[in-house]
């Protein structure tokens, strides 16, 4: 059974200008990762890094950290679903409202 779960967060950054969301990312079992769908002609991804806090023979987890720019001023989402490669629906959603200002 899948869990699905939306949080929904609000971030204001200037069109231009980096800014970052951060996300845990739980990869024992199976390979669980965060996948990002967004507007590419309003947004682009600069990076995206996984950083390990933990790494014990029998855990792997840490900070997912996306790096975006807005391109011009207005409104944008970005939807984060956390997949597995085997499995076709998504375990959790994340919503992100992006506005971008001049």
């Amino acid at each position: 059974m899948t869990t699905q779960h939306s949080e929904k967060t609000h971030i204001t950054a200037k069109a231009g200008e980096p800014f970052q969301i951060k996300v845990w990312e739980d990869r024992t079992k199976g390979g669980c990762r965060w996948v990002p769908t967004y507007d590419t002609t309003a947004l682009r991804l600069l990076g995206d890094e996984y950083v390990r806090t933990r790494n014990i023979r029998v855990t792997d987890s840490g900070m997912r950290i996306f790096e975006f720019v807005g391109m011009a001023a207005g409104q944008s989402t970005i939807e984060f679903e956390a997949r597995y490669g085997w499995k076709f629906s998504a375990e959790q959603q994340m919503i992100y409202d992006v506005t971008i200002t001049d």
